[in-house]
C-alpha cells in the first residue's frame, strides 16, 4: 500500500510516530462516541456529528500510527481516504458510511441543515463504533510493543 500520491499532492507529511498522542487519539475517540450516545436523546444532528468526529480522530491516530499528519488542505477527505486505502478492500462499506457521514456532517456544520433521523443517528454510532474498534486493533497489531492505553486503570 503505498501513501505517495497523498504525499506528492501535499494532503499528508510524514512525521514520527508519537505514541502518546496515538494514544489520546484514540482515548477521546472513545469518549466522543459515548458522548454521542448519551446525545441521542436530546439533539440527533449533534449526536451524528459526534460520532463522526469520533471516528475522525481515531482515524488520525491510525494516520499518527503510519508516520503521517494530514495537512489542512481537503484534511477530513484525506483523513477518509487514508482510512480507506489502510483498512483495505475488507472494510470497504464501512468506509462508505463514513464519507458519507463525512458529507452529512458537511451539510449540518455548513448548510445548518438538521436532517438526521434517529435511525441514521443510531447507524452512525454502530458504524464509528465498528471504525474506532478496527483502527485499535489494527494499530495494536501493527505495534505489539506500545501501549496504546498507558495510563487506563485496570
Amino acid at each position: 500500500m503505498s501513501y505517495e500520491k497523498f504525499l506528492r499532492d501535499k494532503l499528508i507529511k510524514k512525521q514520527t510516530p508519537d505514541f502518546k498522542q496515538i494514544g489520546y487519539q484514540l482515548k477521546r475517540a472513545r469518549k466522543d462516541l459515548m458522548t454521542a450516545q448519551s446525545n441521542l436523546a436530546i439533539d440527533l444532528t449533534w449526536a451524528f456529528a459526534i460520532a463522526y468526529h469520533a471516528m475522525i480522530r481515531a482515524s488520525k491516530a491510525l494516520m499518527y500510527s503510519k508516520g503521517y499528519l494530514p495537512t489542512v488542505k481537503k484534511s477530513h477527505k484525506t483523513i477518509v481516504e487514508f482510512t480507506k486505502l489502510s483498512l483495505g478492500r475488507e472494510y470497504e462499506n464501512l468506509v462508505s458510511r463514513f464519507n458519507r457521514m463525512r458529507r452529512q456532517r458537511h451539510d449540518f456544520i455548513y448548510d445548518a441543515k438538521n436532517h438526521i433521523t434517529r435511525q441514521e443517528t443510531r447507524l452512525s454510532i454502530e458504524t464509528a463504533q465498528k471504525l474506532i474498534d478496527e483502527i485499535i486493533a489494527m494499530v495494536a497489531r501493527e505495534n505489539p510493543d506500545k501501549d496504546l492505553f498507558f495510563d487506563e486503570k485496570p
